[in-house]
This record gives structure tokens, sequence and C-alpha cells, in this order.
């Protein structure tokens, strides 16, 4: 039985008990128009299926912002500051960080808020991205101060709010392999982390309400991963839906 017959039949599941699995996509590190981005655009506008951009604000152009003016359900989120990691050597990248002073890394997040709703107005969600998926726990605890509502980062979250005012939905099926090729994972990889995520949620293993997550990084996709969204975003099924983002984000 195939990978794809798997997802099927997963999805099957969720049919007969009555469930509609939601699934939503985030694509990070957009700074620039390419034919890279563009690509995704086109993907998201032949199959309909909404994105979430994870903007990195210290590097957008006007170009940006009028490219995304052109489309209908990219939402904008925020991607840090500038993508810069700010650990020691040796340990895990991280931006939005415990190493320097808070207020520094405060600063930087009014920074990229500021920018982000100043060009892209009602199509920028109020999201944070932390670049590399890290954020120091003490950074988390500010976000609602400084306007942001939401928070998403990489595998199953523990709880809906981890802080009150911040609701956190993360992705889970990640198509780049980071720890090998740095190219495409791999089908059956892909659709494994997929299975894994909706059945977990179905059984109740997972939070049931957590949207199952795709995470893409467009500048890096090769012909491969190109291939396999394809096949993704054409696979069609009664109990799957692609969610709006601002319906994985809906603020209370």
């Amino acid at each position: 039985m195939s990978n794809w017959d798997n997802l099927r039949n997963e999805l099957d599941h969720w049919q007969e008990a009555g469930l509609l699995a939601g699934m939503w996509w985030r694509d990070d590190d957009a700074v620039e128009v390419t034919p890279a981005l563009d690509h995704i655009l086109a993907l998201e506008q032949c199959y309909h299926v909404p994105l979430a951009l994870a903007v990195v604000p210290a590097g957008v152009n006007a170009a940006l912002v009028a490219r995304l003016a052109e489309t209908l359900d990219t939402r904008v989120l925020q991607h840090g500051w500038n993508h810069e990691n700010h650990a020691p050597a040796g340990q895990k990248k991280q931006e939005l960080d415990d190493v320097r002073h808070l207020g520094d890394v405060v600063a930087d997040i009014r920074r990229g808020f500021d920018v982000l709703s100043g060009h892209f107005g009602n199509r920028f969600l109020p999201v944070m991205v932390p670049p590399w998926n890290r954020i120091a726990d003490d950074v988390v605890a500010t976000l609602p101060s400084l306007g942001i509502q939401g928070l998403s980062t990489f595998n199953t979250r523990k709880v809906a709010f981890p802080v009150p005012g911040l609701l956190q939905v993360n992705c889970h099926v990640d198509v780049i392999d980071w720890k090998g090729s740095r190219g495409f994972v791999g089908e059956d990889s892909c659709l494994a982390a997929l299975v894994a995520h909706l059945s977990a949620r179905r059984a109740g293993q997972a939070d049931r309400d957590e949207a199952t997550g795709l995470l893409t990084h467009h500048l890096v996709h090769d012909a491969p991963t190109n291939m396999f969204l394809d096949d993704l975003f054409s696979f069609e099924h009664p109990a799957l839906k692609w969610l709006t983002i601002p319906g994985v984000f809906p603020w209370q």
C-alpha cells in the first residue's frame, strides 16, 4: 500500500467519524520577489490553497509589497526581524533569544511589526514565526503586549495558549531535509509525517483543534519538492479542508 493510500485511508476514518481534517500551509523566509516565490504563489492560485507567508521584515521592498497585493488568499506573518543568529557558537541558531537583553529583542520585534503592518495593512496577521522555529520563553511572554496575537513554530503544540492572548498553531510536515541533503526530504517521509499527525489528532493523542501544518521554504525548493507539492495540492478527499489563514488564527 502506498503512502497516498495511507493518507486516503486516514481521511476515510475522519469522514466516518463525521470530522473534517483542517490543514494549513506556511512558507518561510520571504524577502523579495524571486522565481521561487512566484512559483509557490502560482501554486496557491492554481490549487486554491491559502498561503501564510512568513516575511523577514528587515528585507521587505516595494516589489514584494506590490506582488503580494496581486494575490487573493496570501497572508503575511512576521518572521522575526532580520533572521540573524544570536546564539553562541555550538548552540542551535536562534534570533528571538535569551542571550541578548530582553529589551533589545523586543525592540527588534517592534520594528518588524511596524514594517509589516505599515506595508501590508490587513494582509498582515500579527503572528510571530520565529526564525529556525525557536523562541525563548521570556520572549514568548512579551508577545501579546507587542500586539502579537499568534505564534507558529514546529511540532505538535503543548497548549493552545502558551500565554494569555497568544494562540499557537504550529506546522508538522517539513518538506526539506535540513539535516541531510537540504533538498526534498522525500514523498514517503512527508506523507508519513502527515498521516501520523492526522492520526494522532483523530485519536486524541494530539490536540484535535490544531490544524495540521505544511511547512515549505520556497528559496530551497528543487524539482522533486515542487512535484510533491503539485501532487499534494491536487489530492482531494471530502474530509480534507485547506484552511484560510484567518481561519487558522481566528482572533476572539
